[in-house]
Order: structure tokens, then sequence, then C-alpha cells
């Protein structure tokens, strides 16, 4: 006859419930909005974010977090100059000329990005790890927003380059897409960096 566990001791269901705990992840995702579950990272456990840079994996990690160094950085940038005029520390035609450029190519490039990453990477990566296929569903979601954000602000930066004179309502409809998307960027490239990089490093 077979035994459960409230049959056996108390010492040997501590044993089995301490081996039961010892097979679970023990890491978290780094974002602390994170959606991903901690049992999709496995991987991570395996190699940590400290060591994505190191000498052993930088050759296979190095790129893909290099792009999203740039993204941060791209967005970082249009955040302070929108922030600069607001506050009365760059003047409009300053404002304007800095940042019709940078958005359009911002866009374009993130634009690109996200459709290599859904119809390249993606499916690889799944193909490779099928248990992790309902995180990167949440990645493909992410994009779908992300792109919805960068098609708005895309469209304030042609309203920016056809206005005749200041408008500082148009430059507080920028203003808000660019907070919103930073939070969310920030959510998004951190939960993908901690599903991608060790599967870079570790494949």
């Amino acid at each position: 006859m077979g035994i459960n566990n409230s049959q056996l001791a108390p010492q040997t269901q501590s044993t089995l419930a301490s081996t039961e705990d010892s097979t679970k992840p023990t890491v978290t995702p780094r974002h602390p909005e994170s959606r991903l579950q901690s049992d999709w990272l496995f991987l991570l456990e395996r190699l940590p974010a400290n060591q994505w840079y190191s000498s052993d994996y930088a050759y296979k990690t190095s790129s893909w977090l290099n792009v999203h160094t740039n993204i941060r950085k791209r967005q970082r940038i249009l955040r302070q100059l929108s922030e600069e005029y607001l506050m009365g520390a760059l003047n409009w035609d300053n404002y304007r000329t800095q940042i019709l450029q940078r958005i359009s190519i911002y866009v374009l490039k993130l634009h690109q990005h996200h459709s290599v990453e859904d119809h390249g990477f993606f499916p690889e990566f799944v193909s490779l790890y099928p248990q992790l296929k309902a995180g990167f569903e949440i990645l493909e979601r992410d994009h779908v927003r992300l792109n919805a954000l960068l098609d708005e602000m895309q469209s304030l930066n042609d309203e920016l380059a056809k206005a005749q004179s200041e408008d500082k309502a148009l430059a507080d409809r920028l203003q808000a897409n660019l907070i919103t998307g930073t939070d969310f960027l920030s959510q998004h490239l951190t939960d993908e960096e901690d599903l991608v990089v060790p599967i870079l490093a570790l494949r």
C-alpha cells in the first residue's frame, strides 16, 4: 500500500519539503513589476546578470545588451530634452530642432528591432525552450503596446514638424508619451534580458 506524506514522520516530511524546495528556482526577476514567473528563470539562475559581461560570455551577450543600452539612452535623451523645454531651460527652436530628428531615428530603429525579435529571434528561442513560450508571448504583447506608443510619438513628431509657432500643449502631449514609454520600456527590456541573455550565453 502506498504511503502519502501525511503518514511520514515529521523529520522525514521536513526532509522531503527541503528537497522539493531546493529544486525550485531561487532567482527572482530583476524588475520589481516584472510579469515573469520564477519557474521561467531557470537559465537566469544558472547565469545571473553579474556574469553577463564576464570574459566567458561577453562575446555572446554584449551585442544584445549594447542594443538595449542604446535604446535606453535614446529614450532618456528624448525625455531630458522634453523636460528641459517644459522647465524653461531650452527655448522652443532648440527643443524642436534637437528632438525632431532624434524621434524619427528612434522610432524607426525600435520598430526594426521589434520586428527582428518577433519574426526571428523569439521563435528560435521558443523552439529551444518551449517551456518559455508564455514568457515570450508576454514580450510580443509588449511590442504591440510599445509600437502603438512609438506610432503616437511619431504622429506627435509630425505635428511638431508642421508647427509654425510655439505649441506648449503639443510639447505636453509628447512629454506624456515619453513618460509612459520610459516606464513601460524599462519593465519590458529588463524582462526581455532576464529571458534572452542567458539563452544567448548558454546555447
